[in-house]
């Protein structure tokens, strides 16, 4: 390289760092002092901890009755940068006042700037059904949402009316952003408590980091979570085309690796755990596998799942969807219902309040207590952090 060439180059990374300097730019900053151009496409990392804050920094509630909102909020972000969410039991934003075991709503802005609106009749049997003769025992709760194409699914389940077991499941689905919904009502999709809590694997705005055209969709069998006389250690994954999604015999159920490709198979009773954890968590040793969020960050190129025991929170981390998984933090709140123990309901992570450099956003849980007069009964929203290593 000639004098001429060796000014030039050292002129320019010179008001190159000046310039980041100047700006605050600290990430690029970062970039050029290790000798790259800030350009991370290749890198890829792991996700070895995750930071909690220790109470709700914003709540998105009912104006009037805030403690009457709702709780669990599987969302999903859709083609038009709205948030589609649902919530079990409560009256969600709208202005019916009686408590429904169903409500989809939709959710505008970011923390700590929100307003919801829930649609006149997105309430009950028009979004979900009931099956079984004994269906008065039972109720619709929202596990999983997803926006496809444009569309709304919603994975939702028929729970025993004492939390301890859900028989049966299916989804639904709106072409028109929730105003319509459609799903078959003379049978559920899942039965049999097989697979009958599912939520989906969250790839972004409508699905736009998507890795190849399948739906991707995780699963418990009997119940939700633990009970007191079960213990919940088990998650499966199935997938599914993404012009199929309705139709039951196109689902395919992971079946285990074959020198580190994936196998599917069509039967359901083929299936094989992803995540298996027989761990006894804090108050009371209950599990912890529970109807949580899984959210692909493209920034690490990670998955990220959120769970919760009876105080707990425990998050986990692949490089893969099927795995293998790793546990990287366990945030517990030992104790009774207070404002500092949040573990009440699911952790839930949505991509689309995830931070721009992907180590961070926000997560959303309920919690319920009436010696606070349940102001938290709602989306309540705090920041978590996660701690990276460069591979």
């Amino acid at each position: 390289m000639n004098n001429g060439k060796r000014y030039a180059v050292f002129l320019l990374s010179f008001l190159t760092l000046l310039f980041c300097i100047k700006c605050g730019d600290i990430s690029r900053l970062d970039s050029y002092l290790q000798g790259n151009d800030g350009n991370q496409q290749n890198a890829t990392y792991r996700i070895v901890d995750v930071q909690v804050e220790n109470h709700i920094t914003y709540r998105l509630a009912h104006p009037q009755y805030p403690h009457w909102t709702g709780d669990l909020w599987p969302s999903a972000w859709g083609d038009d940068d709205r948030l589609y969410t649902a919530n079990g039991d409560g009256i969600a934003f709208g202005n019916r006042l009686l408590g429904c075991d169903i409500v989809f709503s939709i959710v505008d802005g970011s923390p700590l700037d929100m307003v919801g609106y829930t649609p006149p009749d997105a309430y009950r049997e028009v979004i979900a059904g009931l099956w079984g003769p004994d269906e008065n025992t039972l109720t619709r709760k929202p596990t999983g949402m997803v926006c496809v194409d444009g569309d709304i699914y919603l994975f939702f389940q028929n729970l025993r009316d004492d939390f301890g077991d859900a028989p049966h499941a299916s989804i639904s689905v709106t072409h028109d952003k929730g105003l319509t919904w459609e799903y078959e009502t003379s049978q559920p999709m899942f039965t049999d408590h097989v697979f009958t809590t599912g939520f989906f694997l969250d790839y972004g705005k409508c699905q736009e980091h998507a890795v190849d055209d399948y739906i991707y969709v995780y699963g418990l069998d009997y119940n939700w979570r633990f009970t007191d006389t079960f213990a919940q250690t088990k998650m499966y994954l199935a997938r599914v085309p993404r012009d199929r999604i309705m139709e039951r015999s196109a689902w395919e159920f992971f079946t285990g690796l074959d020198n580190g490709t994936p196998e599917w198979s069509p039967e359901i009773e083929d299936k094989v755990t992803v995540i298996e954890d027989e761990t006894k968590y804090a108050c009371g040793g209950k599990s912890g596998i529970c109807q949580g969020s899984v959210v692909y960050i493209p920034q690490l190129k990670r998955y990220l799942y959120s769970t919760r025991s009876k105080c707990s929170w425990m998050f986990w981390e692949a490089e893969q969807p099927w795995g293998p998984w790793t546990r990287v933090a366990v945030v517990d709140w030992k104790g009774e219902w207070t404002e500092e123990y949040h573990a009440g309901y699911n952790a839930m992570i949505f991509t689309k309040y995830l931070d721009a450099d992907g180590r961070g956003g926000w997560i959303v849980s309920s919690l319920s207590s009436s010696t606070f007069d349940g102001k938290y009964y709602n989306m309540g929203f705090r920041r978590f952090t996660l701690e990276v290593e460069k591979l």
